[in-house]
């Protein structure tokens, strides 16, 4: 960590904020921790009071609790995607257009914002498909201090879908099971990539960006006042609802359209003109008009608290982990005193060999625009040190969680350090960068661990979240993929005599690169050295000349003396991240496992033929599968299954020189044959290709793949 200048007071004005008052000061500029939501500070305070919270009428429950974070600075302010309004009718309704769920009934339990948040996301996902998500797996598993009973927010929903707890599908875990019945070892059903925050309304008829957001996506969570056991604020024959008083907002519900012309004279006080959103409420059909009512325009505390809009539930497969220290989520924003720009950065450890393919983060602002650098092989404590892979820039309208795909996907080496770094730009406010931390009464289990979270005033002195706040982490996520994209291809080479002419998938032909051995023996190419590099190697009978791509040429490069000579080949046997080499004779396998030592045999094989051996990851589990090539057939041992002959679906018709890599970066090495300057290769994802790509290297020599660029 690199700080300038000295520490300086703040005053935070927000109950139960558990920053020190000493923060960072970085090149003069102050880090500012934005104060809490009055609304929130209110219900700490009555909380502390043992006043009742939520509140619970005679029939129905509630269970709407203030999110912490302030978000009247949204107030009055227009996304740049919704300033060309749509044509808006004067009248609306998702249950005519087969956008809505049947309806659900929460009673008798505190759990009205998780019915609010699904009511909008399985809005979101239909027509396509209809889905009814468990509501229990979310109150009982969301992690924050909040009992089942106690009530919740959609900041809290959002962090439980965002961190992919969720959605469960309703089957797997019924409303039934209630309190204190959750299973936490189902498998999500979608994963949320995208949730809009919407701006309170600033008057009676401030309610277009909430129509087009319904018209566009679904129908939205919204809060308000729910004092439907009187009769002094809903009339039952109408389902006709309507308060103009200031009380906080219990409920949680979802409008779902609206009608301009609904008379004021439904509503049992008149308000001051016609017009009414169509909200769904969790209090089964027997409620209002088949679970629905009408709320006037004039309310005062429908959507006076931002409002959410959960748009987008992605197939489990689009990534395959998730890199993140956030699992609560938003809980508060910070920036720096005078400008609406800071940067924050988080230092993961790769723990696979897959490809940063998005980012998530939060943007806490409208309009907000962003850069995004992803460095490889970083220097802990140092964010912006090593090999800078991504440059990404763009801006978000909605405030909300968004997930951004990356332009060119970065690949990563196990075990090495990567960092992903924003720069957030604000349109308004000095408070760019949400993060998490722990809230008393509300998210107390919020950990954090010195060398995971920056941030930064300008980009370049970085100070470690943890100085200011042991518990906090910067809200920003990593997720990966082996889709097919050109990350983690591997190089095409060919060998003659000591020269490797090189086809890398970056940047197209290359010959012999910085190599030069000066000794004509034979070539093998893996990464020894994990730095996400395949090292070129020339293997002269029991010698090993490797040029390290990180370090340059060593002769040997390890204590490796096998005391034979035969055919060498090097892989990831025992997936630590580093090639261990191996001499193959007839059909024993000599290998010098990079963690444990040599081995004879290394393994059960056993193949009972001697044919030209080869060794990839054939099946994607992260081990090397030794290979037997006679003629055209493969007899592979996969690691995971064990010996297989042939291992698929491969017959090239063709006797060549076998090679195997993984040339289209879904995680599986594709078997080829090379006949002189033929590539004949079996594609793991598309199938049989006669030579594979623009490979033309106009030299007949020994092939060799690997990924040689890193990408």
């Amino acid at each position: 960590m690199k700080t300038n200048g000295n520490s300086c007071i703040i005053q935070i004005f927000a109950v139960g904020a558990v920053f020190v008052s000493a923060l960072s000061v970085i090149n003069a500029q102050t880090l500012y921790l934005a104060p809490d939501n009055p609304a929130f500070i209110k219900y700490q305070q009555e909380r502390a009071q043992k006043a009742v919270m939520p509140k619970t009428g005679s029939e129905y429950g509630r269970g709407l609790i203030p999110t912490p974070v302030d978000f009247s600075y949204l107030k009055g302010r227009t996304p740049v995607s919704l300033r060309t309004f749509k044509a808006l009718s004067s009248t609306y309704d998702l249950r005519t257009l087969g956008k809505l769920t049947p309806i659900k009934n929460q009673n008798p339990y505190g759990t009205c914002w998780a019915f609010a948040t699904y009511s909008s996301l399985e809005s979101a996902l239909l027509t396509g498909e209809t889905n009814d998500f468990s509501e229990n797996n979310l109150a009982n598993n969301h992690g924050f201090d909040a009992a089942y009973t106690n009530g919740g927010d959609y900041l809290m929903s959002v962090a439980y879908l965002t961190r992919w707890s969720g959605p469960i599908n309703e089957v797997d875990d019924p409303y039934t099971n209630g309190p204190g019945h959750g299973p936490t070892n189902l498998p999500p059903q979608k994963h949320v990539q995208e949730v809009l925050i919407l701006a309170a309304k600033t008057n009676a008829l401030d309610n277009t960006i909430i129509k087009q957001t319904v018209m566009d996506y679904g129908a939205i969570y919204v809060s308000m006042w729910s004092d439907f056991d009187t009769n002094r604020y809903f009339n039952s024959t109408n389902s006709a609802f309507y308060y103009n008083g200031i009380s906080n907002c219990d409920h949680a519900v979802a409008i779902v359209g609206w009608d301009d012309d609904y008379a004021a004279t439904n509503f049992l006080q008149a308000p001051a003109s016609n017009g009414a959103f169509i909200v769904r409420n969790s209090w089964g059909t027997s409620f209002g008009d088949n679970g629905y009512f009408y709320c006037s325009y004039y309310d005062t505390r429908m959507c006076s608290e931002a409002s959410a809009a959960f748009i987008n539930g992605e197939s489990v497969t689009n990534y395959s982990s998730v890199y993140q220290y956030d699992p609560l989520g938003w809980v508060g924003q910070v920036g720096y005193t005078s400008t609406t720009t800071a940067w924050g950065a988080n230092i993961f450890t790769a723990t696979n060999y897959a490809s940063v393919r998005a980012v998530g983060f939060y943007a806490p602002d409208v309009n907000m625009n962003y850069t995004i650098y992803i460095y490889r092989n970083i220097t802990a404590g140092s964010p912006r040190s090593g090999t800078l892979e991504l440059t990404q820039t763009g801006s978000s309208s909605y405030a909300g969680y968004h997930t951004v795909l990356l332009n060119t996907p970065v690949s990563l080496s196990s075990g090495r350090l990567f960092s992903v770094v924003i720069k957030f730009i604000n349109s308004s406010t000095n408070a760019p960068i949400a993060i998490e931390y722990a809230k008393s009464g509300y998210s107390s289990r919020a950990t954090s661990s010195p060398g995971e979270s920056y941030v930064s005033s300008d980009g370049t002195d970085w100070s470690d979240l943890t100085t200011d706040n042991p518990t906090a982490n910067v809200c920003i996520k990593a997720f990966c993929g082996t889709g097919v994209s050109s990350v983690g291809r591997a190089d095409p080479a060919m060998v003659v005599n000591g020269n490797w002419y090189l086809w890398l998938a970056s940047m197209g032909y290359q010959i012999n690169g910085p190599f030069n051995f000066g000794v004509s023996a034979f070539p093998v190419a893996a990464d020894f050295d994990a730095d996400g590099k395949a090292d070129p190697t020339m293997v002269d009978g029991a010698l090993w000349y490797i040029w390290f791509t990180g370090s340059g040429y060593q002769l040997s490069g390890g204590p490796w003396n096998f005391g034979v000579s035969g055919i060498p080949v090097a892989a990831d046997f025992d997936a630590d991240g580093k090639a261990d080499p191996a001499m193959v004779v007839g059909p024993l396998w000599y290998i010098w496992f990079s963690g444990t030592g040599y081995q004879l045999s290394g393994g059960p094989w056993n193949f009972g033929v001697a044919g030209i051996p080869v060794a990839a990851d054939f099946d994607a589990d992260g081990k090397a599968d030794p290979a037997m090539v006679v003629d055209s057939l493969w007899y592979i041992w996969f690691s995971g299954t064990g010996y297989q002959l042939s291992g698929g679906p491969w017959n090239f018709g063709v006797s060549g020189i076998p090679v195997a890599a993984d040339f289209d970066a879904d995680g599986k090495a594709d078997p080829a044959m090379v006949i002189y300057n033929l590539w004949y290769i079996w594609f793991s994802g598309t199938g049989y290709q006669l030579s594979g790509g623009p490979w033309n290297f106009g030299v007949i020599g020994y092939p060799v793949a690997a990924d040689f660029d890193g990408r």
